[in-house]
């Protein structure tokens, strides 16, 4: 059977969400010579994988995983990493804003994938326990408002696949996924994409995956977060719609900044910079992260536009309740005690 998908894909042809969903079971429990596997995830990526692939895929990745049912309305806020542009850790500086504004935040990710530094490495370096386990990290969002769900815990048969994608050594369909695959089925979502041909894809994609509002962002530099350097396409799935429109962060009195200005480095740098930031650094990166919370309090409907988005992260962060909420997240995953 696997042939017969491998010669469809080959050809340049789709594969329906079934087909796909089974071809992915069959990668994910090494039922594949090497050589098919890799030919047939190479020639998915040269012709761009299309929204019924994802879902397949996602589908059979969900069978095998741990899906934890919070009964929250949740938001993920995150990237696919790979725009090799090295700033630093926006994303998750914004869901810590995110949660002390009062949207429940289930942070789903790994370590580092073509950055420097991943979302788990941050959080590890600021204190927080990453690797609870997922009664203790459920427990954690109830009490705190956020909690970070480690992939590999969630989703141990991603390992059977890992041997082949490093031996490829280049980007396949599982490389974009990790933002889909939340164990916790968040109704909101914002997903940065690398790559722009994926964009309007991800965001069908979140659409039949049932999201009641989420953003696929791609700026013009590239950046998979919503960018104060330039403007921002923003993909916004809301009541079963598409929207499509440009972001540019003159309009609201943001910049003009450069790249660099953003950029990060390595893990100690990348922690100092969100510590700066919760810290009410003023400054070109704290620009980042309002604009990227703002995005996310738009999602979940707690902001009625960027303006008003942007003004409460600020409130947050200058009135210290970021860094409660951090400190609250250190302390509880660590030792099941609130501090604040």
């Amino acid at each position: 059977m696997f042939d017969c998908y491998l010669q469809k894909v080959v050809g340049g042809e789709f594969l329906n969400a079934e087909e796909a969903r089974h071809c992915a079971a069959m990668l994910l429990h090494d039922k594949v010579a090497d050589a098919k596997a890799a030919a047939l995830l190479s020639a998915m990526r040269t012709r761009k994988e299309n929204a019924d692939e994802l879902i397949g895929f996602i589908q059979a990745l969900y069978e095998e995983a741990i899906i934890l049912d919070t009964g929250m309305e949740l938001i993920d806020t995150c990237g696919t990493g790979g725009d090799g542009l090295n700033t630093f850790n926006i994303s998750t500086a914004a869901a810590l804003v995110a949660a002390s504004c009062g949207i429940p935040v289930a942070k789903h990710g790994n370590s580092a994938v073509t950055g420097r530094v991943g979302s788990a490495d941050v959080l590890e370096a600021l204190g927080v326990n990453i690797r609870m386990q997922p009664t203790q990290a459920q427990r954690l969002l109830e009490k705190t408002g956020i909690s970070f769900f480690f992939a590999p815990f969630y989703h141990p048969v991603l390992k059977e696949i890992g041997p082949l994608r490093r031996q490829l050594g280049v980007a396949t369909i599982f490389n974009f996924l990790g933002p889909l695959l939340n164990p916790c089925k968040p109704v909101y979502q914002v997903i940065g994409i690398y790559d722009p041909s994926l964009q309007d894809t991800v965001a069908h994609t979140l659409m039949k995956l049932g999201r009641k509002r989420a953003w696929v962002i791609h700026a013009e530099n590239g950046m998979d977060e919503i960018s104060p350097v330039c403007a921002t396409r923003i993909v916004d799935i809301k009541d079963n719609t598409l929207y499509d429109y440009q972001l540019q962060p003159s309009d609201l009195g943001v910049g003009p900044f450069a790249l660099t200005d953003i950029q990060g480095g390595d893990l100690k740098l990348n922690t100092r910079i969100v510590r700066e930031v919760l810290d009410g650094q003023l400054g070109p990166r704290r620009e980042a992260v309002l604009l990227n919370t703002a995005g996310a309090l738009m999602t979940a409907g707690r902001a009625k536009d960027m303006q008003e988005g942007m003004q409460i992260a600020a409130e947050a962060i200058d009135s210290g309740k970021t860094w409660e909420t951090l400190r609250n997240m250190v302390s509880f995953s660590q030792d099941g005690v609130m501090v604040c």
